[in-house]
């Protein structure tokens, strides 16, 4: 028997592709399936719901690092084992954690459907995180961090989250920390594992050359002997931010170039003006011939690169500018940029601008769902992120009915100048005085970039 919770089956005007179909299963089991035997592979995920968001305080890192040693072996496999059994069937395997949820990827051929199901719920159902693996898959993990300390760009944004959420969840990094990975020991995931990984809080996703009715069979054989449980609460209340705009310098020696992020709190998918701020900027700095690209790499060469960006969550998202000016060129650049995001908010945007932005983000959707494990995934994001069920069909009519009077308000609203966080990584030395200089700064903290944790935390934020 299959309840259906969710179920549709919808032709998109864009492309012709058939859109899947969402069930829910008699044991509370969510599944996504998309067929297509056009390639003879399937696409499976197995997604726990909540990811990062439910590390205890003081076991940050804890999600990511129950997800990497879940093929470390389980009570039935070792990990060498495991790995010969899926390099036998010549599978691909991955796992990983993001903020809401962690999973569990595998892409085979129909012909291993049964076998790889068995070893997918052996994985699933009964992981033991055995000691000796565990630790090795932990100092793995400390290399990772100690490694990120010599990725400037990446090492920028896990500060930018830092500083801009502070304390609450959502700046909590979903890699941990040194001294927090170092505590974590195996049955903290196994107590991880017991709590969230139940068939309330499971979304199977199948994709590829199978059929309604195998992929139903393959998602109750793969949750099988999954307790029932309760589906996890990820509701984060907005964070109440400081005011005022705070800059935050990531004092790394001997650097000719630095690393910018600057940004704020921002909408999520279901607010009224999410499609008309996507509009908005993409001209701004969504695409090559945005604002941002023409004023700071274009006509002054500041950066070979620069972008705008939102990044929509279920309750609350975030807005984000990048680039990587030269040390010499970076109070400029960051004072362009500024000025840009202030001409948009105060003048909106042009009707040429809108055209083009309108058309840049229509026809870029067709490469997000062109084939049955993307659109597979777009479905999944549909239920992680709360979009509605439509989302993924109405996309390109929505883009399109933006009108100008439209997006220039949401520009308006949503771009927040004046309580901006910026992140500068670079040579505190030569960056600290001119921008305090600054008149629209209003906080100047200086931060070594071989301390992961702030060096001034500020005021706390509820989760």
């Amino acid at each position: 028997m299959v309840k259906r919770c969710v179920s549709f089956c919808v032709c998109l005007t864009l492309s012709g592709v058939t859109m899947g179909k969402t069930f829910v299963l008699e044991d509370g089991v969510r599944l996504i399936h998309v067929e297509n035997n056009s390639v003879p592979l399937i696409d499976v995920a197995v997604v726990v719901m909540g990811g990062s968001l439910l590390d205890p305080l003081g076991q940050e890192g804890l999600a990511e690092i129950c997800a990497s040693t879940l093929l470390r072996g389980t009570k039935h496999r070792s990990y060498e084992e495991l790995i010969d059994e899926i390099s036998d069937m010549g599978a691909e395997i991955d796992v990983g954690a993001r903020k809401e949820f962690i999973s569990l990827s595998v892409t085979f051929m129909p012909k291993f459907k049964e076998k790889m199901a068995e070893i997918v719920q052996d994985i699933v159902v009964h992981p033991a995180f055995p000691k000796e693996e565990f630790e090795q898959e932990k100092a793995l993990h400390l290399e990772k961090l100690k490694a990120l300390q010599e990725q400037d760009e990446e090492l920028a944004q896990y500060f930018f989250w830092r500083f801009l959420y502070r304390d609450h969840k959502m700046g909590r990094p979903t890699i941990g920390y040194t001294d927090t990975i170092k505590k974590i020991k195996p049955k903290d995931c196994l107590d991880f594992h017991k709590r969230n990984v139940t068939k309330a809080n499971v979304i199977v996703v199948v994709a590829g050359a199978i059929s309604e009715q195998e992929a139903v069979g393959f998602a109750r054989r793969i949750t099988e002997g999954l307790p029932k449980g309760k589906p996890v609460k990820l509701e984060l209340k907005r964070p109440r931010m400081e005011k005022g705009c705070r800059v935050l310098i990531v004092d790394k020696p001997d650097r000719t170039q630095t690393q910018v992020v600057m940004g704020h709190v921002s909408l999520s998918f279901k607010d009224e003006d999410f499609f008309p701020f996507m509009v908005g900027n993409n001209a701004i700095g969504g695409q090559f011939s945005s604002r941002l690209m023409q004023e700071i790499r274009e006509k002054r060469g500041l950066s070979y690169g620069v972008s705008s960006g939102i990044m929509p969550g279920r309750e609350f998202g975030t807005f984000l500018v990048r680039f990587f000016p030269a040390s010499k060129d970076t109070i400029q650049a960051m004072q362009i940029a500024r000025s840009v995001l202030m001409d948009a908010k105060t003048n909106g945007i042009t009707e040429e601008e809108l055209v083009f932005a309108r058309d840049n983000i229509a026809n870029q959707f067709p490469f997000r769902i062109e084939t049955a494990k993307k659109r597979a995934m777009e479905i999944l994001l549909n239920e992680v992120y709360r979009r509605p069920d439509d989302f993924v069909e109405t996309y390109v009519d929505r883009v399109k009915s933006q009108s100008l009077e439209k997006v220039n308000q949401a520009l308006r609203r949503q771009l927040d100048l004046e309580n901006m966080v910026i992140v500068v990584l670079g040579v505190a030395e030569e960056l600290k005085q001119e921008i305090q200089k600054l008149k629209w700064v209003k906080e100047v903290v200086v931060q070594p970039y071989d301390k992961e944790r702030l060096a001034s935390a500020g005021k706390k934020q509820r989760n």
